[in-house]
C-alpha cells in the first residue's frame, strides 16, 4: 500500500493512549525511509523495513528496544512505499505507546529525514535507523550515560574493522569524550565505529539546516554531529559489543539468529503433525504448513503462509511468507522468499 495522504515534512499520527516513561528522554525518532539498495531480492514483495524478524517486522524490532528501554512516544520517518508499516503498527503494536508519521519524498539522507520530524520532536531524543538492532541492554545503558554526564548527546560505538567502518561512521574517542566523527572514511585510522543509536538534547535539532549536500547528494546525520562538535558541543560515547546492522540480505539471518539465542520468541504458533522432528531453536508463525515427517531446525524460522512438504529437511534457513519447500528437498543455510532463494 503506498502513502498518499501524507504530504513532505507534514505528520499523522496514532496515538495509543497511556503512560510515558520517566526518564530525561521520553520520545525515539527511527528513520525508515532508506532505500536498501544493497539486498538482492528479499525485499521485492515487501520493503526492508517490513522484512520479518521472527514474526515481527525489523523496524518494529527496533522500536521494542526502545520500549524495553522505557520510550513509549514515537516518531517514525517512512517512505512512500511503507504504508504496510503504518497499518502494522496502528493495529498490531502495543496500546500504550504514541506513534506519529512522517514522510519523506526522496531518500535524501538520515539528516533531511530526521529535519523533517524537527516539528514533533517535543524534547531531548533518542535517534535510531530502522535497519540497526542494539543489543538488548544497550539502549537503558544510552539513557543512563546521557543522564550522568550531562552530554549535548550520547552516541554509540562498537569495535570493527576499517572494511565495516568504510561502509559507517568512525568515531575518535579521547578519554570520555567523541572529538571527531567521520562518515564512510577512506581510510578508517581508528577502530571504533559509531553506529545510529544517539541521544541527544533538543538543541542538537538546529545544526540539521545548516548541513550542505554531501558529494552522495544527501544530507548526514555524523556531518551535522561533527559540526556540532566543532561548535563545542560536548559528544559522549556509549560502547556496546557489537550491533546488528541489515545491510545484506543475508544479515536477516543473522540477526534472527540472534533473536533464536534469546529465546523470547522462539514459539511454534501453527498445529503440526506429530511425526515431525523439532530440533530447537526454532520460530514457526500461525498459518504454516508442515507435512508427515518433516524435519525443522535448529535455527529455523517459518514465515505464516509458508508450508514444508512432507519429509522435508530444514536446518538453519529462513522461510518467508507464501514461500514453499517441497516434499523430500533438503534445505541448510537458505533463505527462502516467494521469488528467490539465497544461500547463507
Amino acid at each position: 500500500m503506498k502513502l498518499d495522504y501524507l504530504r513532505r515534512g507534514v505528520a499523522a499520527h496514532f496515538v495509543k493512549k497511556g503512560g510515558h516513561g520517566m526518564g530525561v528522554i521520553q520520545q525515539a525518532v527511527i528513520l525508515a525511509a532508506g532505500r536498501g539498495s544493497r539486498l538482492q531480492g528479499l525485499s521485492k514483495d515487501v520493503t526492508k523495513a517490513m522484512l520479518p524478524v521472527l514474526g515481527k517486522p525489523i523496524m518494529v524490532r527496533v522500536m521494542d528496544r526502545c520500549l524495553e528501554a522505557g520510550i513509549k512516544r514515537f516518531v517514525v520517518v517512512i517512505g512512500e512505499q511503507e504504508g504496510g508499516l503504518a497499518s502494522y503498527l496502528s493495529h498490531s503494536w502495543y496500546p500504550h505507546t504514541e506513534v506519529k508519521y512522517v514522510l519523506q519524498i526522496s531518500p535524501t539522507g538520515s539528516a533531511d529525514a530526521l529535519a523533517l520530524a524537527t516539528k514533533q520532536i517535543e524534547g531531548d531524543f533518542l535517534v535510531l535507523a530502522a535497519d540497526t538492532l542494539p543489543l538488548p541492554d544497550h539502549i537503558p545503558a544510552l539513557l543512563k550515560k546521557f543522564e550522568e554526564t550531562k552530554a549535548d548527546m550520547v552516541v554509540s560505538v562498537t569495535p570493527a574493522s576499517p572494511a565495516e567502518i568504510q561502509l559507517s561512521a568512525e568515531a575518535t574517542i579521547e578519554g570520555d569524550w567523541v572529538t571527531k566523527l567521520v562518515e564512510k572514511p577512506e581510510n578508517p585510522v581508528g577502530n571504533q565505529l559509531a553506529f545510529m543509536t544517539y541521544a541527544a538534547k533538543k538543541e542538537f535539532l538546529g545544526q540539521l539546516n545548516k548541513l550542505a549536500f554531501s558529494k552522495r547528494g544527501e544530507k548526514e546525520l555524523v556531518s551535522a554531529i561533527q559540526n556540532w562538535i566543532e561548535a563545542g558541543a560536548k559528544v559522549a560515547y556509549q560502547s556496546a559489543p557489537q550491533r546488528y546492522h541489515f545491510m545484506k540480505d543475508a544479515d536477516l539471518y543473522k540477526i534472527s539468529k540472534a533473536y533464536l539465542d534469546e529465546g523470547r520468541d522462539a514459539h511454534i504458533l501453527s498445529e503440526l503433525p506429530g511425526s515431525v522432528t523439532i530440533i530447537p531453536p526454532v520460530r514457526i508463525d500461525p498459518g504454516v504448513v508442515v507435512g508427515q515427517k518433516a524435519k525443522i531446525g535448529p535455527y529455523v524460522y517459518l514465515e505464516s503462509g509458508s508450508s514444508v512438504g512432507e519429509g522435508a529437511t530444514v536446518m538453519e534457513s529462513l522461510v518467508l511468507r507464501n514461500s514453499v519447500i517441497p516434499k523430500g528437498e533438503v534445505c541448510k543455510r537458505q533463505m527462502v522468499s516467494r521469488t528467490n532463494r539465497i544461500s547463507i
